[in-house]
């Protein structure tokens, strides 16, 4: 069986030698040429820009970063560090393969430490994640006191769904600097994604009386307190985020903890507010994209589809292809007779493959999220000649291909493909990969029940039923696993 072997030695054996090193702290405001990320640039004023784009980045200010790291490029046209940085944040593909492609042609001139960063965001972008991570383990060990490094090393690893190794990233940066804003915001994150909630409010805590005049602070309390059922008081932390700063996009927290509470009209009317003002046709499209979500919520089948069949050709219109594959995707997840899902889930394979300017990952990463839905469709109609095929396919990307998603995608596939064959002992090792999955969750209890292991059973139905996610997986999943719950919990 094909597990998580690899990356993961990788990345535990350089992590922990990396938290384990001894250093003195040094003052955040401190330079030093021995401690820090060296920085490459020829222009007094691109420096400026580069250091504003970071302190926007710490406070998650996205539109800001961009801004100012576009002005490093223009004062600056052979600042290879903005230039790959610039990649690694922008929602747009074009935009992301441009500065990718100048940044890789630049690195010769720059540092080897910053040719190792490229390495790093490059490597991930274009799915060669063992020499990226590698990059990256470098240097978190070259520069164990750079603070910044280490935040931009737990947020990607956040990004890539590898919570603890990040939890360890971020809380090496925080032994050294304990008030460091920015890393207390994502081990919070960590922390919840772990569900060590207790851990993620005393962060959070802390990050809200550093910054409390910051709207992303109180946003992000927001989103932790929704993760742990606690949606009232989500709602009082993103509208004092809103009222803190109205541009700031916390609108979009509002209507996803509105949608998870049943208040679909209300949470459309708060989508709609946030798409006026989204910064970017990427984050357009992907707040039209949540709204749809919310006819699924209703199981409204006509608006959804006309909605996420409206989202896709928006999608196509600006440029977005890997949205325009996941509404399809969506489509076929929902779509109750399996030979039209199996047309969705086409159209969303030919999305992928037409001409379109998108990053490797993205795609590659896209395209094991269809495979694993149309493997789960083709086991639940009883093809499993043609399920186990896809389940194959998925298995040699996951053989060439160190992505977590990936990775996952292929498990998650295989156990559903063994739940549907009755093979529940079997199943069991792939669907624990995916604890934090919906589907792979629900099978996972279906296949402890089967097999009487009751006391797992019991476990992973609490986390299911808890789980308070704006996805259009949990509204598949939860909402009607609550309610099987409690009909089993009323049966004599």
């Amino acid at each position: 069986m094909l597990r998580r072997w690899c990356v993961y030695l990788l990345m535990f054996s350089s992590l922990a030698a990396w938290a384990g090193a001894k250093s003195n702290p040094v003052q955040p405001g401190q330079k030093s040429a021995s401690t820090k990320l060296p920085i490459t640039t020829s222009s007094a004023q691109a420096r400026i820009s580069f250091e504003k784009s970071m302190r926007d980045f710490e406070e998650y200010r996205v539109p800001e970063t961009l801004q100012d790291l576009r002005a490093a490029t223009k004062a600056d046209p052979n600042f290879a560090q903005a230039f790959i940085l610039l990649s690694r944040m922008s929602p747009d593909p074009a935009e992301q393969a441009a500065t990718r492609t100048r940044a890789k042609q630049l690195a010769p001139k720059v540092s080897p430490s910053e040719q190792l960063l490229i390495r790093w965001l490059a490597g991930a972008q274009e799915n060669n994640y063992v020499p990226a991570i590698s990059a990256m383990n470098d240097l978190l060990a070259k520069y164990p006191q750079d603070q910044r490094l280490a935040y931009l090393a737990g947020d990607w690893l956040m990004q890539q769904q590898r919570y603890e190794q990040a939890v360890t990233v971020l809380e090496r940066a925080l032994t050294l600097y304990p008030d460091y804003a920015a890393a207390l915001n994502d081990v919070a994150y960590g922390y919840a994604d772990t569900g060590n909630f207790e851990k993620a409010f005393a962060a959070m805590d802390r990050y809200v009386a550093l910054e409390p005049d910051q709207p992303n602070p109180h946003d992000s309390y927001g989103e932790i307190l929704r993760m742990a059922g606690k949606l009232d008081a989500a709602l009082e932390q993103y509208r004092m985020s809103i009222r803190i700063d109205p541009n700031f996009g916390s609108e979009v927290g509002v209507a996803d903890t509105l949608a998870l509470m049943g208040k679909e009209r209300e949470a459309r009317e708060e989508y709609d507010r946030a798409i006026v003002f989204a910064p970017s046709n990427a984050d357009k499209v992907q707040r039209e994209l949540q709204s749809a979500v919310t006819w699924i919520r209703e199981d409204n089948r006509k608006q959804a589809e006309r909605a996420l069949s409206d989202v896709a050709r928006h999608a196509h219109g600006v440029g977005q292809a890997r949205l325009e594959a996941e509404a399809h995707r969506i489509l076929g997840m929902y779509e109750p007779d399996p030979k039209a899902a199996l047309k969705h889930l086409q159209a969303a394979q030919d999305v992928l493959r037409e001409e379109h300017e998108i990053s490797a990952s993205d795609r590659d990463e896209e395209r094991a999220r269809i495979l694993r839905v149309r493997a789960t469709r083709l086991a639940g109609a009883q093809d499993m000649e043609s399920a186990s095929a896809t389940v194959n396919q998925l298995e040699t990307m996951a053989g060439t291909s160190r992505s977590q998603v990936i990775q996952l995608c292929y498990h998650g596939a295989a156990g559903a493909v063994l739940v549907a064959q009755g093979k529940f002992t079997d199943a069991i090792p792939h669907l624990e990969e995916g604890v934090s999955d919906p589907e792979s969750m629900r099978l996972l209890w279906r296949a402890y029940s089967s097999t009487s292991a009751a006391s797992e059973a019991q476990a992973i139905a609490l986390k299911l039923s808890a789980l308070n996610l704006p996805t259009v997986e949990q509204a598949l999943v939860v909402p009607q696993f609550r309610v099987s719950l409690v009909s089993r919990a009323e049966q004599p």
